[in-house]
């Protein structure tokens, strides 16, 4: 590398060939015999040819780390579209998720109203064929009431009663009770749906 000495602007017909440490000022052969004589000087080419190489590399280095740089900035928006994709995809796949489990509440609802109303409808049954059972006992024992005489005081009104074919009641039946079922929901899976959502593996 061709190093270009700068004039002596003391002595202008000479070339600066040295740099006073001392000073921090370059100088020629007639200043250092003067004026730094006694100072510690470098040679003027060497000091600049190593100084020279030094910003070189360190040129080198910099334009090394610009590029990549660069190269990291597109990588990040690289990794950033591919992370917004996969955000999407697994954003689409909880809802998708959660849209089933919302299905299979609704299906699991519709299920265990249905056999609500099976069972009503079973019990509305029951309790209709006691009513039948009860009002038509009732008229029995109503029209079997007008053949009993008002009075039995005589032994003629005993004995030609008795002579009657008089159809014997049933006996009155207890209330066959309803015992509607009872619903108890699982609390326990709603305290722990995040639990048993799924897994976000980070």
């Amino acid at each position: 590398m061709e190093i270009t000495l700068p004039k002596c602007k003391a002595h202008e017909s000479h070339t600066c060939e040295f740099f006073c440490k001392q000073c921090e000022a370059v100088i020629c052969g007639k200043c250092l015999v003067s004026f730094h004589k006694k100072h510690e000087v470098e040679d003027l080419e060497d000091l600049c040819k190593s100084k020279g190489e030094l910003i070189a590399k360190e040129h080198d280095m910099v334009r090394n780390a610009i590029s990549l740089y660069q190269q990291l900035e597109m990588d990040i928006a690289v990794e950033e579209q591919v992370m917004k994709d996969q955000y999407r995809i697994i954003e689409t796949d909880i809802v998708i998720h959660a849209e089933k489990l919302e299905a299979a509440v609704k299906k699991a609802k519709e299920q265990f109203l249905e056999q609500v109303i099976e069972k009503r409808v079973d019990d509305v049954l029951l309790l209709e064929q006691q009513r039948k059972d009860v009002i038509r006992n009732l008229e029995e024992a109503r029209s079997m009431e007008l053949f009993l005489p008002d009075r039995l005081d005589t032994c003629e009104k005993i004995l030609s009663f008795c002579k009657l074919e008089v159809k014997s009641l049933p006996p009155v039946p207890k209330l066959q009770r309803i015992s509607p079922p009872e619903f108890v929901p699982d609390t326990d899976h709603l305290e722990r749906i995040n639990d048993h959502f799924g897994n976000l593996v980070i």
